[in-house]
């Protein structure tokens, strides 16, 4: 049996005593190969996956936008990484999942539109704990037939109006109980293999997010 070698993008601890990934995330990882964490010095590493983390906003300077006053500080391991790396595995056509700030990353590299604060999107109380309900489209009918909850702690999005045409949407949000916006919690690319959820598989573990890594794999 063939072991897969799945990367993550190394980061830097709140202390900044440690640098590695979060044990949920290698959890996840391990459920479907060999985590392998990717160091900022490694232009291109030899994996079968890259997992693009959660972590803090995008720098708005590097998708052209100006900064809200709501944005908040970037984690610099990850920015370089989308900033110099990231365009390496998209062009050595390298497999992506994204999470949470790798959703919005992967979705600002193909020219979406992010919205630098939600102002009334629900947040989950705790890690694993339910958000709010997201609906499968038609398009994501192998992952889901019915709508389904999931956690929720992110303050940006992509809303469906300002997706890119180069991503599909698998599944999406209401923004808030009084709004017709659509936000875009998972989407695939249409000629890459490139998936994404907004939410924390790591925390939750969903079927939703599992059969899109499987798919990335196979």
């Amino acid at each position: 049996m063939i072991v897969k070698t799945i990367g993550i993008t190394g980061y830097r601890s709140e202390d900044g005593s440690v640098f590695g990934a979060g044990s949920n995330y290698l959890e996840l990882i391990s459920r479907f190969g060999k985590p392998y964490i990717i160091f900022p010095g490694e232009e291109l590493a030899d994996v079968d996956l890259l997992v693009l983390p959660g972590g803090p906003d995008i720098a708005p300077q590097s998708f052209g936008a100006v900064p809200a006053f709501k944005t908040g500080n970037q984690d610099v391991f990850k920015q370089f990484f989308y900033d110099k790396r990231l365009p390496l595995y998209v062009d050595a056509g390298i497999p992506i999942f994204g999470i949470c700030l790798g959703f919005q990353m992967l979705a600002v590299y193909f020219r979406s539109a992010l919205e630098q604060h939600l102002w009334r999107h629900p947040q989950s109380p705790g890690r694993s704990m339910t958000g709010h309900t997201v609906e499968p489209l038609p398009e994501a009918a192998r992952y889901a037939a019915q709508p389904f909850e999931v956690n929720s702690h992110h303050h940006q999005g992509i809303f469906l109006h300002g997706l890119s045409a180069e991503l599909e949407a698998l599944a999406l949000a209401k923004y808030s109980s009084d709004s017709d916006h659509l936000l875009v919690e998972a989407f695939r690319h249409r000629s890459k293999p490139i998936m994404a959820v907004q939410w924390h598989p790591e925390e939750w573990f969903d079927t939703f997010s599992c059969m899109m890594i499987n798919d990335l794999l196979h």
